[in-house]
Formats: C-alpha cells, sequence, structure tokens
C-alpha cells in the first residue's frame, strides 16, 4: 500500500511542475517526464533550471549530464534524477503526514 501512494504523491508533486498526467508506473512516469524535458532543453532552458532549482536536484549531477549535447541524450537521465529526487520528498510527506 505505501508503494502505491508513494507513486501517487511522487506523481502529483511531479504533475505540479511538468503538467505529466500519467499515472500507471514509475516507468511511464519517467518516460512521459523525458518527452517534457526535451521540449524544456530545447526551448526553454530557463524554465528548466528553475524547476530543477525548486525541485532541489542535485546541481552537480545536472551539470555532468549536461556533458551531452544531444537532449534525447540528456533527458531520460534527467527524468531518472527528477523522479528519485521527487519520490524523495514523497516518501518524506508521507512518513510525517
Amino acid at each position: 500500500m505505501m508503494n502505491q501512494a508513494l507513486l501517487q504523491v511522487t506523481h502529483e508533486l511531479i504533475r505540479k511542475d511538468f503538467e505529466i498526467h500519467v499515472a500507471f508506473s514509475e516507468e511511464q512516469i519517467k518516460a512521459a517526464l523525458a518527452e517534457v524535458l526535451v521540449q524544456l532543453l530545447l526551448h526553454d532552458l530557463e524554465k528548466l533550471w528553475n524547476i530543477l532549482y525548486r525541485i532541489d536536484v542535485d546541481e552537480s549531477k545536472v551539470k555532468a549530464l549536461f556533458s551531452a549535447s544531444d537532449a534525447k541524450l540528456i533527458a531520460p537521465q534527467l527524468a531518472h534524477l527528477i523522479y528519485k529526487r521527487v519520490e524523495q520528498k514523497a516518501l518524506t510527506r508521507l512518513q510525517f503526514k
């Protein structure tokens, strides 16, 4: 039950920033998030940096990803970093609810 609640809270937090409406599994959320990230990487990098700052994704890990120049290579890895950070926040919320 905790896993389902964690998935739901994680999805709700990601949806706030990225307007993703897929909520079936971690993999589907990451795939949808990667698609949005490609668009942000190509067209609105400033918005992406603001979201990453607000979510508090590890800046050194993000900068390491940016050594690749192709948005389609960066996006899935960045989606994973975002998902794991948001999942940590969701877990904390559930533990202290």
